[in-house]
């Protein structure tokens, strides 16, 4: 069975700075017709950054739609045709100020299939060289160091919620790349 629809129509609901609303018209896989509501955001990256004392860098960042402040890896959205590793480089640097010798793909996530088209790039950094923070002008943020037990432990314990943080240790777990 042939399981994808068909787009009918198209309508821009909502233009703002970050994201646009979309009202499709579409023909589902058994004839009947429906509507899709969705928001389309930019591509965005996100990096697992290991320093050399063997914790990794997470951040403490309020974030308006829950009011609430949220641990999280760095990450931001790519500028329009920008490579998401240069994105990543990018935010670890400006968020962490950090550079990384390397930094390896761990794998992409769709943080919320239902209604939006964004699509997130995770990454896994280490050989860092400290730098400086370089923050948007309506940053803020703090940075913790964290080992990988005590991630775990956050995230069982319910204090890192942040969905792109956890698929990142998934995919470092799931790869074994602390093991080599």
């Amino acid at each position: 069975m042939d399981l994808k629809e068909k787009k009918l129509s198209s309508e821009l609901i909502y233009k703002g700075k970050i994201i646009d609303v979309y009202k499709d018209k579409v023909v589902c896989p058994n004839g009947h017709e429906s509507v899709r509501e969705y928001v389309s955001h930019c591509r965005a990256s996100c990096v697992m950054a290991l320093n050399d004392d063997g914790k990794f860098l997470v951040e403490k960042q309020y974030r308006y739609p829950y009011d609430e402040v949220i641990f999280e890896f760095p990450a931001g959205k790519c500028d329009k045709g920008e490579d998401p590793l240069i994105t990543a480089k990018r935010e670890l640097e400006e968020e962490a100020g950090y550079l990384a010798n390397r930094i390896e793909f761990l794998g992409e996530i769709y943080p919320s299939c239902a209604y939006t088209n964004e699509i997130i790039y995770c990454y896994f950094a280490t050989n860092l060289v400290k730098t400086s923070q370089h923050l948007d002008e309506n940053e803020a943020l703090e940075i913790y160091e964290y080992t990988l037990p005590e991630i775990n432990d956050l995230i069982k314990k319910g204090e890192i919620k942040d969905a792109k943080t956890i698929a990142c240790v998934a995919f470092l777990n799931a790869k074994g790349l602390l093991n080599k």
